[in-house]
Order: C-alpha cells, then sequence, then structure tokens
C-alpha cells in the first residue's frame, strides 16, 4: 500500500512539473528575424555570426532536432541580450577604424497563441578612420641590416584604414622576425592608439623590449622507442641541422621538427630551447624524440588526383626508414588502380574489355641531405602498365632524380624543386581505334609506338592563400619549365651518332586567384588559368610520347568532359597525300597537343561545417600549335557539385554538361533533346578542391 501511495506521488509530481514546462515553453517567444539598417562596410551575415541573438532555425529544421541529432532547436528572444549585442557590435566596428559609430535596437512582438520577435539594429557607421604614423620603439639599437629588414616585411603603410587586425599582423611579423635572429624573449607592449576624430586619423605606437640575443650553446639530445639503438644522436643532430653558436631562431626549430617527421623514423618529435639553462647571452637546445620500428609493411588505400584523373584503387609497401644509416628510407611499392572511378563503375557494367586502369610497381630511395646542405633528394625507378579502355596499351619505364629545396618563410617564392626523368614509354594502339579515326586504307592491325625521353625540369611555387586545402582568400602562382631531350641531342652532336627523338622545351603556367565576394567567410569565390606551350627545337613534335603532351577533361580541369579527353581527333588529308604523311597522321593519332590554354570560374558554398556545395564554368582545349588557338574552339562546361569537408582533405562530387562543344556546334538544347539524358553529362570524383 505504502508503495502505491509512493508511486502516486511520484506521478503526480512528474505530471505537474511536465505541465510547468509546457507552459514555460508556451510562454517563449522565439526569434523569428535579425536585421541590420544602415550597414555597408559589414554584411548582415557577418554581424549575425558574432552577436548573441540568433534566429530560430526553419521548421524543418525544428522538426528534424525533435526526434534526431540533426537540424537545430528553436532560438529564443532575450531582450536581456540587446545590449550586449550593441556592446559587441560597437566593439567590431571600433576595431575596424569607424570609432564615431552609433547604433540603436528596437524589437516588435506579433502573434497571438505563439509569439514571435522580430530585432532591428540601426547603425550610423560614420567615416572611418586612417593611419596617420606608425611608430615602433625599442629597436634603436639592433644591427642597421635587420632595421631595414623590417621596414621590408611589414604591411602597413599610412593613409590606409586602420584596424585592429592590420596592426597585430605586423606586430606579429616584426616578432617572428626577431624571433628568428636571435631574440627569443622579445616582446612588445600594447598598441597606444591616439585618435583624432576631427581629422579621422590614428596615430600608433609599439615599444619593443628586446632582451638579449642569444646564440646556441649546446643541442642534447634524448631518444626512446622501439628502434633507439639504431638510430644515433650524431644522425638526429645532422638532420635537426642547428648548429652551436648560430643565433636561436624560432623558425629554424619549427622546421627541423618538420625534417624530422619528414624522415618518418619518428613517432614524437619535439625540439624546444631550454630557458632556464640559459647562461649569458647562450641558450641550449634539447630534441626529444621517440624512434618507432625502422621496417614497415603497410598497405594502402589510394585515392588521388593526377594528370585531371581521379585514381582509386589499392597497394602495398615495405618500408625501411633507416636504409644503410643517415635517415635514407627505402621504399618498394607496388599498386594498382582505376583511372577514373565514375567512369570505370559505368564502363564496367557495360563489357569488361572496357576497363582500364593501371599497374604500378616502383622503388624509390629518399634521404633529407645532400652534400651536407638541407636539400631533400630522391630517386625512383618505376614500371607502369596502362589500359583506356579499349583503345591503347602502354608500357612505361624509367627513372627520375628530384630535389627539393627549404626556402625562407620571407621569400616570395615559396617552394623550389628541380628534377631529371629518364623514361622509355611504349603505346600499342589497337585497330578498333584506328579504324575510327583513320581510313580503311592506312590501317593494317594494330600500330606500336616508342619514345625515349630525357627531360630536365624545375617547379617555382609562389603561394600566398589563406589555407592549401580549404582556400578562400589569396592567390597562387605555379610555373614548370622543362627541357627535353637536350641532353641526348648535345651528345649526338658531340658523338657524331643519329638521334631520332625530339629535342623541346616545355612551359605551364597555372594561377589561381580568390576574391572576397560572398557574406561568409567560410565561402569562396575562386578562378583558374592555366596555359602551357611545348616547342620543339629538333625533331618532329609528333614523336613526343602522349604523357609529355598536354590534355584536358576531368576532375581538375574541363569537368564537362572525360579525362583527358580533350583534343579531339580532327583528320585532315590531301587528295595526293604521301606516303610521309601517311606515317605523320598514324603518329598524330596519338592523343593530346603542344598548347593548352584552359581556366576554371568557381563558387563554393558551405552548407554546414561539414557539406558543401559549388557551381562552376569551366572552359579550354589544347591545340598542335599557339598559333592554330581559336576562341571557337573552347569547350565550355558547366555544372554543380557536392563536398564533403573531411578532416584531412574536401572530398568532391563534380557534375559537369557539355555547355558548348567544338566537335558538336548544335545549340545546347538541340543536343540535349538528341542524347540520353545521361551521355549529356560526365560525373567526377575528386579529393580536395578542383583548383
Amino acid at each position: 500500500m505504502r508503495i502505491n501511495s509512493i508511486i502516486s506521488y511520484l506521478f503526480i509530481i512528474a505530471f505537474v512539473f511536465n505541465t510547468y514546462l509546457q507552459a514555460e515553453e508556451e510562454n517563449k517567444i522565439e526569434l523569428n528575424s535579425i536585421k541590420f539598417v544602415g550597414n555597408e562596410y559589414f554584411s548582415s551575415t557577418e554581424l549575425k555570426d558574432i552577436i548573441y541573438s540568433k534566429e530560430t532555425p526553419s521548421w524543418f529544421s525544428k522538426f528534424l532536432n525533435s526526434f534526431t541529432s540533426f537540424g537545430n532547436p528553436a532560438s529564443y528572444f532575450d531582450s536581456l541580450q540587446i545590449l550586449d549585442d550593441v556592446s559587441i557590435l560597437k566593439n567590431l566596428y571600433m576595431s575596424y577604424g569607424f570609432f564615431k559609430v552609433k547604433m540603436n535596437a528596437e524589437y516588435s512582438i506579433s502573434g497571438n497563441e505563439k509569439k514571435y520577435a522580430d530585432l532591428v539594429f540601426y547603425i550610423q557607421e560614420n567615416d572611418p578612420s586612417f593611419i596617420h604614423n606608425y611608430k615602433f620603439t625599442g629597436l634603436e639599437n639592433i644591427p642597421e641590416k635587420l632595421q631595414e629588414n623590417i621596414k621590408g616585411i611589414i604591411t602597413l603603410d599610412t593613409a590606409i584604414q586602420y584596424s585592429d587586425y592590420i596592426v597585430e599582423e605586423n606586430n606579429d611579423l616584426i616578432l617572428n622576425f626577431l624571433q628568428d635572429k636571435g631574440y627569443m624573449l622579445v616582446k612588445n607592449s600594447l598598441p597606444v592608439v591616439k585618435i583624432d576624430t576631427f581629422r579621422n586619423t590614428v596615430d600608433v605606437n609599439i615599444n619593443f623590449e628586446l632582451g638579449k640575443r642569444y646564440k646556441i650553446s649546446e643541442v642534447s639530445v634524448e631518444k626512446s622507442g622501439p628502434g633507439e639503438k639504431l638510430v644515433s644522436e650524431d644522425l638526429i643532430r645532422e638532420i635537426v641541422n642547428i648548429k652551436p653558436d648560430n643565433y636561436y631562431s624560432y623558425h629554424a626549430l619549427k622546421l627541423s621538427q618538420i625534417r624530422l617527421y619528414r624522415t618518418n623514423l619518428f613517432s614524437s618529435a619535439v625540439i624546444t630551447p631550454s630557458y632556464q639553462d640559459t647562461s649569458d647571452n647562450y641558450v641550449p637546445i634539447k630534441i626529444k624524440t621517440v624512434i618507432g620500428k625502422l621496417n614497415e609493411l603497410s598497405p594502402e588505400i589510394i585515392g588521388i588526383n593526377e594528370n585531371n584523373i581521379f585514381k582509386l584503387g589499392f597497394g602495398l609497401n615495405f618500408i625501411n626508414k633507416n636504409f644503410l644509416g643517415d635517415a635514407r628510407k627505402l621504399t618498394i611499392g607496388l599498386s594498382f588502380a582505376a583511372q577514373n572511378i565514375a567512369e570505370f563503375i559505368k564502363e564496367a557494367n557495360l563489357a569488361s574489355s572496357n576497363i582500364f586502369g593501371y599497374a604500378d610497381a616502383r622503388i624509390s630511395l629518399e634521404q633529407p641531405f645532400l652534400f651536407g646542405k638541407t636539400i631533400n633528394t630522391k630517386f625512383e625507378t618505376y614500371y607502369t602498365l596502362e589500359k583506356k579502355k579499349n583503345e591503347w596499351n602502354a608500357n612505361i619505364y624509367g627513372a627520375k632524380l628530384n630535389f627539393n629545396f627549404e626556402l625562407s618563410p620571407y621569400t616570395y617564392v615559396t617552394a623550389l624543386s628541380t628534377y631529371f626523368t629518364w623514361e622509355k614509354s611504349k603505346y600499342i594502339f589497337q585497330e578498333e581505334y584506328l579504324l575510327d579515326r583513320l581510313p580503311d586504307s592506312l590501317v593494317d592491325g594494330s600500330l606500336t609506338t616508342n619514345s625515349t625521353s630525357a627531360i630536365l625540369g624545375v617547379q617555382l611555387v609562389a603561394n600566398k592563400t589563406d589555407d592549401l586545402l580549404f582556400t578562400t582568400k589569396g592567390y597562387s602562382l605555379a610555373l614548370i619549365a622543362e627541357d627535353g631531350n637536350s641532353i641526348p641531342y648535345a651528345a649526338s652532336k658531340l658523338g657524331g651518332y643519329n638521334f631520332n627523338q625530339p629535342a623541346y622545351y616545355k612551359l605551364v603556367l597555372t594561377s589561381s586567384f580568390y576574391f572576397p565576394f560572398f557574406e561568409d567567410y567560410m565561402d569562396a569565390f575562386g578562378t583558374k588559368i592555366k596555359i602551357g606551350n611545348i616547342q620543339t627545337y629538333f625533331g618532329n613534335p609528333l614523336n613526343i610520347p602522349y604523357n609529355q603532351r598536354f590534355t584536358a577533361g576531368g576532375s581538375n580541369s574541363i569537368r564537362g568532359w572525360k579525362a583527358n579527353d580533350l583534343p579531339e581527333y580532327r583528320l585532315t588529308l590531301r587528295e595526293n597525300f604521301t606516303q610521309a604523311e601517311i606515317e605523320n597522321i598514324a603518329r598524330k593519332i596519338t592523343p593530346g597537343g603542344f598548347f593548352l590554354l584552359e581556366g576554371s570560374i568557381e563558387a563554393r558554398q558551405h552548407l554546414s561545417n561539414k557539406i558543401g556545395f559549388a557551381m562552376f564554368v569551366d572552359y579550354g582545349n589544347v591545340w598542335d600549335n599557339y598559333y592554330e588557338f581559336r576562341y571557337d574552339e573552347l569547350a565550355v562546361a558547366a555544372g554543380f557539385g557536392f563536398r564533403y569537408y573531411s578532416d584531412f582533405a574536401p572530398i568532391r562530387l563534380d557534375i559537369g554538361v557539355k555547355v558548348y562543344d567544338p566537335q558538336d556546334r548544335r545549340s545546347f538544347f538541340t543536343r540535349i533533346q538528341h542524347s540520353p539524358f545521361l551521355r549529356t553529362m560526365e560525373f567526377q570524383i575528386g579529393i580536395g578542391e578542383a583548383f
């Protein structure tokens, strides 16, 4: 009986409490809208992001959130937050030089049983203040050369609009520079800002406290882990490359730590100065490492964008991380992959003979030094088998020597690499492929072409974007310059033997620019322009192998075409053609050309933190010579795509449509009417953005 009474009391309490909560919920007022009037410098989206008050989400989002973890709950109006919101908005404007900003807020309540609030902020921005004078004190005693360097790296100039961000950015530049020049304990005071509201100008003064200028006294090593006895302390010091009596450099410490991780010898590596052990103007450096297993057999899933193709497959690698000592890394790998997974799946459902992909075996040897300098050096040799549907098979083998140079963060060029490649390629074009492109009288079975290439190349990169993977602003420039076969050509002249391969140079310039057109800082609007030219100075350019020519189309190119489907072959024959012309035509069926122009315009928008949407227009084509370029031969594709923003890189699916096809100049709508729906578009899968 007593238990029943207790249960009854608990039930009554729960009922009353639930009724109270429902009443409280009904009395709450949802915040229907937040509007800003008078804001010109900042968008409404930017202002909404920073205030406490938030608009209630859509009914669908609330409904979804009521029974799942998706969507968002309702947002309610709180009049007590308005003063805090006004204060936040004023602070934002003042941090960008709007010291005379004025604002107030009003709200209204509407509705009967269910009430809603509408909140409006009225903003009078007034004119911003500009920097009249920018001074930094406390640096008078540093060497004159360092003073000149500081003047060269700061980006703040007078007569530009004041902002806390610009001042802070230049403070950080100066601090980082001084820390890299021995001033390990340098610090600065808060900026003293004098505002002249009559002239709308600002004077900024910052004082730096240098402290001592430190040199390195010694470099000590502490190591542990399974491979502790197999890696010497001297080798660790050599990789770190920090020498006693050099000036302390924070950047050098971070670069050395990256160098340690790049060897794959260490599962943990930390390099720090020992502040408590400083003596006079000297500081010791401590290196603490955990050395993992030095031999590793690892399977891998391949998912990369290469040569405008998304490759998906599997591989197996054996790695010796300290081969013959000195942190040399030996890698023996086998891999195979489909070269365009979206097209591979579609073709695999039709006929097995249409399946295409590649298999690859390679051995590489990599070391972090060359002649005692921190030049990452890699030598690899490889053998590759490729198959493109029922069109051609390829056997490619060769070797490549690559040098990557470390560059100072204060240089314009941010990456530099040079390389030498020797490669032998054999392409076997199938008879069916030849019959589709040549008169029957010229086809007698399959056709085999052989080429040998000796390539010297250099790549320069200037990346000034805000993020390598999730770029929203800035620009990047990349230049590749290659010389093909100059070494064997020169040797043939000296040795007096016959050289039958073409000698040529190749230039490729790629530029990407991102503009702040969108209100949300996470969204991006960008454009890419890529131009390349191959010019032969000896021999027949038609003998240049396919994998050294230009092609377009694919997940990183013109997305309305399959990978490397541009240029489309065009046969031109005179009435009385010679045998030499027939041979040239047979060689010309090798895909690819010698002048490339392509570009993209793309808008990217985040739908949530992990999901995004993109719209794009791609254009371009490939020609045999730059003087054959014609605007009416530019292929144009447009489309849209989806993004999943993983922690390591965006994963994307793009759907491209041929808007203008130089080989089919019927109108877009006419082609749509006379073609199956799915054949009018291409599905492209990629990792990382298209540019």
